[in-house]
């Protein structure tokens, strides 16, 4: 691969590059992002912890934007480690910075309500579905209509289904899409299992197979592991973002003492506890922390990726190391480990966490089922409205401009249901289950 292809600045679907003299075109980026439905949304989504009334906790929000302000920085630093390299592609640090930025605003676009947890309800829902009601239809529909992925969510609602729906999406350009692409294989892939579970982590479904072929062939993404370097830099941006922040919140919600905090994440850092005791409140102290931490592992990340930039531009997968934090050095990837430990080990199985997620697979069956229901009814009459009974309509107001159109396929069709469901706020789906229950 090459800097100067995986910059290419034209637009999705086929849109010519075209200079702004105010905006960077990933500027332009950032601007769609931020400014579509989708990006809203998040601040009612789950990071860790669901319908938390605490506003100091971080929403999936929150998160995106955090996340793009450390992604920023690794872009940057690398940009200028690589200065000369972009010039020769006719590109500067800025460039590589203000794309890290944009593909970190768009990272989680496509989470579900209630985080992974919801992906996983969403998935063994469809997978029943299409045992039961879907293969009674006699439809033939696509098999990865079973599996659920934020990430091929995501690239779907950046190139399909919002936005200009069906022309393009977002339009953004097409690095800022390569550089979405954190998996570059179909549900139906080998490496999209997981623990011996298929259809876990990939990026397209078979409805944007071919946008995700022009995407790869216009930034020349190729080798054995064919993404985009500066994937490799916004997961790196969002290991360090919620490997810090998820602690942080625990200590806010009294999970876990201040002290915990303070012995996870100081070995990160080079403050002194005669420095943190300057410090009076437990929150000027966990501001010391992070930050200090933070910099030092940015730095960390943008080291990292100078040192292996040959193998990410040869598409190679990396032994032993399946992200840029694999590759801090030992006096930090030691510490950092314990804390990613610590944080699975104390927040994601935690009682409150856990009860919101057993409830959550209630709201998102409830709300799958009806509208399913309704886009079912709608491809075997035809596309047309005006042939369904009473509830498959009135089902299809609530999809609002998500409903499904005439002469979608039926596997488009059905995935309507699943962008509505999907885009959901936590909060919007557990309203609206109990509203279908009649409460």
């Amino acid at each position: 691969m090459n800097w100067r292809d995986l910059f290419n600045t034209g637009r999705f679907p086929d849109r010519p590059a075209r200079d702004d003299p105010a905006r960077n075109p990933f500027q332009i980026d950032q601007d769609r992002i931020v400014f579509s439905r989708p990006f809203r949304r998040l601040q009612q989504k789950t990071q860790v912890h669901t319908m938390i009334g605490n506003a100091h906790v971080r929403n999936r929000l929150v998160h995106t934007l955090e996340v793009a302000s450390i992604g920023r920085s690794i872009g940057f630093g690398v940009g200028a480690a690589l200065r000369q390299d972009l010039a020769a592609a006719g590109r500067t640090p800025d460039d590589l910075g203000y794309l890290v930025q944009a593909v970190c605003l768009a990272h989680d676009i496509g989470n579900p309500p209630f985080g992974h947890a919801g992906e996983e309800v969403i998935a063994h829902f469809m997978q029943d579905w299409l045992a039961g009601p879907g293969a009674k239809s006699g439809l033939e529909l696509d098999a990865d209509l079973g599996f659920f992925d934020g990430n091929a969510q995501g690239f779907r609602i950046l190139t399909r289904s919002d936005g200009y729906r069906e022309r393009g999406g977002l339009r953004l350009t097409f690095a800022s899409l390569g550089a979405f692409i954190k998996y570059p294989w179909s549900a139906s892939d080998p490496r999209a299992a997981r623990r011996g579970m298929p259809g876990v982590k990939f990026n397209h479904f078979a409805t944007e197979a071919e946008a995700f072929g022009t995407v790869l062939r216009e930034c020349g993404m190729a080798g054995p592991l064919p993404r985009h370097p500066a994937v490799w830099l916004m997961e790196a941006a969002d290991d360090i973002t919620y490997g810090l922040a998820d602690m942080e919140d625990a200590v806010e919600l009294e999970i876990v003492p201040f002290r915990t905090y303070r012995d996870l994440v100081m070995p990160l850092t080079d403050i002194t506890e005669a420095r943190l005791a300057e410090e009076e409140g437990i929150p000027q102290k966990i501001a010391l922390l992070r930050s200090a931490a933070a910099g030092r592992l940015i730095v960390a990340a943008v080291e990292a990726f100078c040192q292996r930039q040959a193998d990410f531009l040869a598409g190679q997968p990396l032994r032993g190391a399946k992200g840029l934090t694999d590759l801090l050095p030992p006096e930090l990837a030691e510490p950092f480990r314990a804390l990613a430990q610590a944080n699975s080990d104390t927040l994601y199985m935690h009682p409150r966490k856990v009860q919101f997620e057993i409830g959550a697979r209630d709201v998102l069956e409830k709300t799958l089922g009806v509208f399913l229901e309704a886009s079912l009814a709608f491809v075997q009459a035809g596309g047309s409205e005006e042939r369904l009974p009473l509830r498959a309509q009135q089902a299809l107001v609530l999809m609002q401009d998500y409903r499904p159109r005439p002469g979608f396929s039926a596997s488009e069709t059905l995935r309507c249901a699943i962008d509505f469901v999907a885009g959901m706020t936590d909060d919007y789906a557990a309203n609206l289950a109990a509203r279908l229950r009649g409460l």
